[in-house]
């Protein structure tokens, strides 16, 4: 007889906001057997799936390193042994990483901090997937100097990986919703332009649709807190957050190694702000372009700061 199954993705990001470090966006995919509920999946596993924001302290990586690296064992069935080798699995080549702060990534061993990682095993469910993406800020910065804000970049992205998702006769995604955003009939309609897209409803909290072709079915949710609704796109979430904190220790250890006693920073706009004053605007203007997101928000941040 043969097995029914459903190709289950989620998606979401880390680091959307800050104005220092890396937007990841990162998409897995599993198969689950007919009958199976996720949530009761990967709950009787133990695994520990959960919103990474209520995984993750500031300035302890060890929980959501814990979870995110058993996440991607499960999902590739190897352990990344390098903080380069972790970007890899989301398409970053050493080569892209040409910003002194990063030259380290394939030097600094994994874990950082965590005691153990967990293996995973989940009755019914075959990971499939692991796919994403790092935009730092000097690629954030050229796209809007060509026009693209923030928001669409992250659209395009999520785009990107939204095609990329394996083929199957049935797949069911869960995103998060990318900010305000409640209508992506049209985002849809350009990844499958040879589709048939079917809007479910556009709720101020979910908006869902069908994409059909060639006799197979997609259906996607874009909803506010995702994370809740779906272990796949927590998932996404834990392993996206944890990708950007390895960056953000790269960045740390860069810059305290050149300027004593400076405290790290998460890179988000208060903080960021402090840590721009400290470092101080001789060093940060010859390297601006790939340091600081530009953007309305991020200078208004850049004229508050105190360079003196």
């Amino acid at each position: 007889m043969r097995r029914v199954t459903t190709l289950c993705s989620g998606i979401d990001e880390a680091g959307y906001g800050p104005l220092l470090g890396p937007l990841a966006v990162v998409a897995v995919s599993a198969e689950v057997d007919e009958g199976v509920r996720l949530r009761q999946a990967f709950a009787r596993a133990r695994t520990g799936v959960k919103d990474s924001k209520q995984i993750h302290t500031a300035g302890d990586i060890a929980a959501i390193e814990r979870v995110a690296l058993a996440g991607i064992r499960w999902l590739t069935g190897t352990l990344p042994l390098t903080a380069g080798a972790c970007f890899a699995l989301l398409g970053e080549r050493s080569e892209q990483r040409s910003d002194p702060w990063m030259a380290d990534a394939d030097r600094l061993r994994l874990p950082l901090a965590a005691d153990r990682v967990p293996d995973w095993t989940l009755t019914g469910v075959r990971p499939v997937a692991l796919q994403g993406v790092l935009i730092h800020p000097a690629a954030m910065n050229q796209a809007r100097a060509r026009g693209i804000n923030r928001a669409s970049l992250e659209l395009g992205e999520v785009s990107a990986l939204l095609a990329a998702i394996p083929d199957h006769l049935r797949r069911e995604t869960v995103c998060d919703r990318l900010g305000g955003r409640r209508f992506y009939g049209d985002v849809l309609a350009q990844t499958w332009p040879e589709a048939t897209v079917t809007v479910l409803g556009e709720l101020p909290m979910r908006s869902a649709y069908r994409v059909e072709h060639l006799g197979r079915e997609h259906e996607l949710a874009f909803c506010v807190e995702g994370e809740q609704l779906s272990p796949l796109t927590a998932l996404a979430g834990c392993i996206a957050k944890y990708a950007r904190e390895l960056h953000m220790h790269l960045f740390n250890a860069h810059w305290g190694q050149r300027i004593p006693d400076l405290k790290p920073t998460a890179g988000y706009a208060q903080d960021a702000k402090r840590w721009l004053g400290e470092v101080g605007e001789h060093q940060v203007a010859p390297l601006r372009d790939r340091l600081v997101r530009s953007g309305s928000e991020v200078e208004a941040a850049n004229e508050a700061i105190d360079f003196t």
